[in-house]
């Protein structure tokens, strides 16, 4: 170090020469490094460091920082109260040649470091853009002549040029991934998927969608396997005012244990084995737009934990990483699990639950969907006759009334399957061959539920698994009897019921007459 009996910092011109030497073969945090020392021992300093600045958080992340020749590691810091303020918010050099603890009582570093001098200035990109600083500190009073400053701007030009490249380089590994990411997901942006159907049900659902999209407020999709929530989530994502942005699906429960923060948050290049670049995270991916969490009941508790951080503030760190990242992301939540019984058994946590559950939306099953099924049930046909240059096969009477009979456990997507299957085996295309598809209606999974508790005779059905019972065994009556209700041959004197209970019953269960039924 210098006495402080010199009035002027001098730079030996062998060390300068030493100093671009040193650094001119390396790149990244190496650079960074080195040019730090050998700038605080150029200049006699005790302090060196050089930064990244985060305008979002109002911080500054060190690339590099030295105190007396020893690395400190990883350094992030708020400007404010500092003398780093100045020279970032005015876009200046600024130098407090003394007193400085005296001048910047609020900063807490100083006084361990027992700081007296400072000489700060701010790196720029090309355009203007402010990328961070360049800073040396000392324990003596420090002044500072023309020549020594245009040296310590000659360092700084080094060391913004190669924060340039750092920042391209990192934004071409990021689109890179984007790119990479968005051509593995099919759904990344905006399609053009219709909800179809026309029941009370659906009617209802989507009115709250056209509701909610409007608005920035996290939705919780519930409903049942198969019954279409992420086409609903799609619905408001394309209704909203981020229908530019991307639509990003993450399944809670498709992703190995091991790999969920980084899917989720990203990861540093050698975070862990096989990282071998930096990836961006499905948050990141996200930003500007909207995030799907299917299944996010599945989520393990660590992990819940990070996401109820990233929906209080809109943040996180990638795995491996030491910076903050901070997206503008809307979250839309899907599950068919029950989410407040998890909370009560103590796995999922309470406060995230009311956090995503702000506007919940409950998609209809599809027994509950009168007659869409048959909408479905066409369009389904169409599409897979179309794609295979059939002719559409039609839909007969009968094939309704047994669409319409099934109690579609695997909602719409059991549907799709069995349309499908219809098609392909439909002998001359004309008609949908649902015998094969849908071969034994009577032994639906309500008849099965029965045969289990003839079985075990203490089982104790849901009340769920009773209507279906009751629901499977009307329908029969009802196909049995021609559809008629009433009379000595109509389905109510089948089950003993008064016309009038089972026609309110058939309502309360969905059941609507087959077309054309007797």
């Amino acid at each position: 170090m210098r006495s402080s009996d010199e009035s002027r910092l001098q730079v030996d011109p062998q060390v300068l020469t030493a100093i671009v030497e040193g650094t001119a073969v390396e790149s990244g945090e190496r650079f960074f490094h080195q040019l730090v020392r050998h700038l605080s021992r150029a200049l006699g300093t005790r302090c060196s460091w050089v930064t990244e600045w985060l305008p979002a958080q109002r911080r500054l992340r060190a690339l590099a920082f030295f105190v007396d020749d020893v690395d400190q590691g990883d350094y992030e810091y708020a400007i404010q109260g500092t003398p780093c303020e100045p020279v970032i918010d005015n876009r200046e050099l600024v130098h407090v040649p003394e007193r400085l603890i005296e001048l910047y009582p609020d900063d807490p570093d100083l006084e361990p470091l027992r700081a007296v001098s400072y000489l700060g200035i701010p790196l720029f990109d090309t355009d203007g853009r402010l990328l961070g600083h360049l800073a040396v500190m000392h324990d003596e009073p420090m002044q500072a002549n023309e020549e020594s400053r245009a040296i310590f701007e000659i360092f700084a030009g080094r060391a913004a040029a190669e924060l340039r490249r750092m920042q391209r380089d990192r934004a071409l590994e990021q689109s890179e991934s984007d790119r990479a990411y968005l051509s593995r997901e099919p759904g990344a942006r905006p399609g053009s998927g219709e909800i179809i159907g026309e029941s009370a049900a659906l009617d209802e659902m989507l009115r709250d969608v056209a509701r909610v999209a409007a608005t920035p407020t996290t939705v919780l999709i519930t409903g049942e396997t198969g019954t279409g929530k992420e086409l609903v989530a799609r619905a408001i994502h394309n209704r909203s005012d981020r229908a530019d942005g991307p639509l990003i699906k993450v399944n809670c429960a498709a992703i190995p244990a091991g790999l969920q923060e980084s899917e989720f948050f990203g990861h540093e290049k050698g975070a862990f084995t096989g990282a071998t670049a930096r990836r961006a995270g499905r948050f990141k991916l996200a930003d500007g737009g909207t995030i799907f969490l299917d299944e996010v009941g599945e989520l393990p508790p660590d992990l819940q934990a990070k996401l109820l951080r990233v929906l209080q503030e809109g943040e996180f760190e990638a795995v491996g990483g030491t910076r903050t990242e901070r997206v503008d992301v809307r979250v839309i939540a899907a599950t068919h699990r029950d989410l407040p019984r998890r909370v009560e058994e103590g796995r999922f946590r309470e406060d995230l639950y009311y956090r995503l559950n702000v506007f919940p939306l409950h998609v209809p099953p599809l027994r509950d969907r009168g007659e869409d099924t048959l909408l479905l049930a066409e369009g389904f046909a169409a599409r897979y006759a179309q794609g295979l240059g059939w002719g559409v096969p039609r839909l007969e009477d009968a094939d309704r009334r047994r669409l319409l009979a099934y109690d579609w456990p695997g909602n719409i997507r059991e549907l799709q399957n069995v349309i499908e299957r219809a098609v392909i085996t439909s002998t001359d295309g004309s008609r949908l061959n649902l015998e094969r598809a849908l071969p034994d209606l009577a032994r639906s999974a309500a008849d099965l539920q029965t045969e289990a508790v003839l079985r075990e005779p203490d089982a104790i059905l849901s009340d769920q698994e009773v209507r279906t019972l009751e629901r499977a065994n009307m329908v029969r009556a009802l196909e049995a009897s021609g559809w008629k209700i009433s009379g000595a041959a109509g389905a109510a004197a089948r089950l003993g019921l008064r016309p009038n209970t089972l026609s309110s019953r058939m309502k309360s269960l969905g059941i609507q007459r087959g077309p054309k039924g007797g």
